[in-house]
């Protein structure tokens, strides 16, 4: 099959290539509006589908937007934001949904764009939003694509060193490349790309970005299982993943899906105009029925490649045409192939056309399993090993549940209220961990209160407390003795921030953008006292606490960082704490300690092993036992950022134990490695920050996520 005609480097600059996009400097002449609808909300041309009452519009020349859920019709723009601000859909993942009945989809996204699912073709040509270096998109789906002249989904207009991040989002059916996004730096995370023309994921550093800077492509599905349609440009010609400009790429843990159709492409293409590049793909699983190579190399073997513990199944082609370093690939048909709405989290991403259970891969058993599939979130407890005894969880959630993972039938319970809730118990031993799925969200729960229970949702560590936005109703404590404590940037980049508090402490929110959550956390020290570490980040953003008690001591990484901590709304100096005597308020410790940190019996530790581990953790995959650790072959190494905190999740088909040989503390005096790394029958949750996380297992890595800047390692048989 002929190339299409921009591949030879002639031409009209079309958006398959090298083009200056036209709509890349078109300027914004006016910007969106948010009109309330009766009890549902306009963005742009958005009109509330329920009602036509008017109401007052909300202009959205700056700060940030907040859509209701629900469904909405939509022409198709407003999705503009600058940087620092935020267009988010309420509720779950796919709460928010706007019909795209006419106009183009188009956007520029210079902020964070959050859980927003398109529905619809698109109507007129040419649709893609622009996503600027430095944005943020964590869910965007959209099933139908667009099958007008030069569509695609996501577009980056400029270059720099700035990272892009997309995660938890999916396309399909672009007729002129699904994410062109080869500029910039990219992480790209749990994405499913589908039935793309020319290639489904773009990439690449061009425009004033470093060469040497890193995309990282992870924890993605890329699939062909359909003819693609294609516009007046060029053929049908669906490549996956495509390096078209020198750059550091790391593709790991994707899954890629090449049915024998027309107009495939090869699944990995190495463009002659990415000469120079360094190229590393590990972890992968590959099912080829296609005759097309799984990674080609068009520049004659001018790049670096390593291919490492990868798979393949199907009928096609094993060709690699770059000489390569590393184990390359290995037979394996039983492996098994996710739906793309195990990958993002977003039940609508299994609507892309070509996608099912009957089809591919996915038809042999793979991304399909007796559990009901409307239960998309997996909450996972484990009860502190500290803890005196067993304790009853129990929670509510506003769907339905059901037992998974290590949750006992004898004991584990889900009760169905009959009110369109359901409330799970979960008895936990010392040490125990126990792992259910569920719809909705968290609406209530009780823990006693002598318990230390650690928690997360889809991978992520998080608190009940916000979960819910409430205090456990079991302890009868409602916090208005507590005194509200904010830590809020006055600039962009990252703050890294620890406090101890004698006394307790919590996550708590006061506005959109003052709010604790992902990667916020408290933890009980063996003294009595807690540890609340966080990170924030750009001008205005914080995070909120209840704090009752007194903070001992605050200590933060950057010390020419401009921010403020606020106590019960009174901006407050941070370097005070711990240098009044009054011990009765938040400002007021005998400790003299401004480290964040007391002495190295109470360094906030919970750990009861034996295994001679500085650093801090809980971790219960050692249970002091180092010759565990010794017996396994394979390693993973999670090596920190000094620059900001990584929370990160993996998990292995067999064992996994902690390496605490290789493992770090963190060398800059925050305390990251305090935080609790667990691991649930072979899944790891953790948080580094700028130390070493280091595990050995046996098995296969069976998935992995990443939020943030470390470098993830597997070495096998090391």
């Amino acid at each position: 099959m002929a190339e299409r005609h921009g591949d030879d480097g002639q031409g009209k600059d079309d958006p398959t290539n090298d083009a200056t996009d036209e709509s890349a400097g078109r300027q914004l002449g006016r910007r969106s509006m948010l009109k309330a609808v009766g009890a549902t909300a306009a963005l742009g041309g958005l009109s509330g589908i329920m009602g036509s009452a008017t109401a007052a519009d909300v202009n959205l020349s700056g700060g940030d937007v907040t859509i209701p859920a629900g469904e909405y019709s939509w022409d198709g723009d407003g999705l503009r934001n600058d940087s620092g601000e935020a267009i988010v859909g309420e509720g779950s993942p796919g709460d928010v949904v706007l019909n795209l009945e006419s106009g183009t989809m188009d956007g520029s996204i210079e902020g964070r764009l959050e859980n927003v699912v398109v529905r619809g073709s698109n109507h007129d040509p040419k649709s893609g939003i622009n996503l600027h270096p430095g944005a943020t998109v964590d869910g965007l789906i959209w099933p139908e694509g667009g099958q007008e002249s030069e569509d695609r989904a996501m577009y980056t207009p400029d270059g720099g060193n700035d990272r892009l991040t997309v995660r938890n989002s999916a396309w399909g059916w672009m007729v002129n490349n699904g994410a062109y996004l080869d500029k910039p730096p990219v992480t790209m995370e749990n994405c499913a790309a589908v039935n793309n023309n020319i290639a489904n994921i773009r990439v690449g550093h061009r425009d004033g970005t470093d060469e040497d800077e890193r995309t990282v492509i992870r924890n993605s599905l890329i699939a062909v299982t359909q003819q693609v349609e294609n516009d007046d440009t060029n053929v049908p010609h669906a490549r996956g993943i495509r390096l078209r400009h020198p750059a550091d790429l790391l593709i790991e843990n994707c899954w890629f899906i090449y049915l024998d159709v027309d107009g495939t492409a090869d699944l990995i293409e190495l463009h002659d105009g990415a000469a120079g590049a360094t190229v590393e793909i590990r972890d992968c699983a590959f099912y080829n029925d296609s005759d097309r190579d799984i990674v080609r190399d068009k520049s004659g073997g001018e790049m670096d490649v390593t291919i490492e513990n990868c798979t393949v199944a199907g009928s096609g082609s094993r060709t690699i045409e770059p000489d390569y370093d590393g184990s390359g690939l290995t037979e394996d048909d039983s492996v098994t192939f996710p739906l793309p709405s195990a990958v993002t989290g977003y039940a609508s991403a299994d609507d892309i056309d070509g996608v099912g259970t009957d089809i591919g891969p996915w038809g042999s058993g793979s991304g399909s399993t007796t559990e009901d599939s409307s239960l998309d979130h997996t909450l996972a407890l484990h009860a502190s090993p500290d803890n005196a005894e067993t304790a009853e969880v129990n929670f509510t959630v506003d769907g339905s549940a059901e037992l998974a993972g290590e949750a006992e039938a004898d004991s584990d319970t889900v009760v169905d209220n009959g009110d369109g809730t359901a409330t799970v118990t979960s008895v936990l031993a010392p040490d125990e961990l126990d792992s259910f799925r569920f719809s909705g969200s968290v609406v209530d729960y009780s823990v006693p209160a002598a318990a230390t229970i650690d928690l997360s949702v889809d991978g992520t560590t998080t608190t009940f407390a916000d979960l819910t936005g409430k205090t456990d109703s079991s302890t009868g404590d409602d916090s208005t003795g507590a005194d509200t404590v904010e830590v809020v940037a006055r600039q962009s980049g990252p703050l890294n921030y620890e406090f101890v508090v004698d006394g307790s402490a919590e996550l708590h929110e006061t506005s959109d953008m003052i709010t604790s959550g992902n990667g916020d956390t408290v933890v009980q020290n063996a003294d009595g006292t807690v540890t609340v570490t966080g990170f924030t980040g750009n001008d205005g953003y914080g995070d909120a606490y209840l704090v009752d008690g007194t903070i001992q001591s605050f200590d933060w990484d950057d010390q020419d960082y401009a921010f403020d901590v606020l106590v019960n709304g009174e901006v407050v100096d941070p370097t005070a704490f711990g240098s009044s005597t009054d011990g009765d308020s938040t400002d007021g410790s005998t400790d003299d300690s401004t480290d964040g940190s007391t002495d190295d019996s109470t360094d906030g530790s919970t750990d009861s092993s034996t295994d001679g581990s500085t650093d801090g953790s809980t971790d219960s995959t050692t249970d002091g036992d180092s010759e565990t650790a010794d017996t396994l072959p394979n390693q993973i190494v999670i090596d920190g950022d000094t620059d900001g905190l990584t929370t990160y999740t993996f998990t292995v088909s067999g064992s996994v134990a902690r390496d605490t040989e290789a493992s770090q503390p963190t060398e800059d005096g925050t305390m990251w490695s305090r935080v609790e790394d667990f691991a649930e029958d072979g899944k790891v949750i953790g948080l580094v920050g700028s130390g070493v996380d280091a595990y050995r297992f046996d098995g296969h890595v069976t998935g992995i996520t990443v939020d943030g800047d470390a470098v993830v390692d597997i070495e096998r048989n090391a």
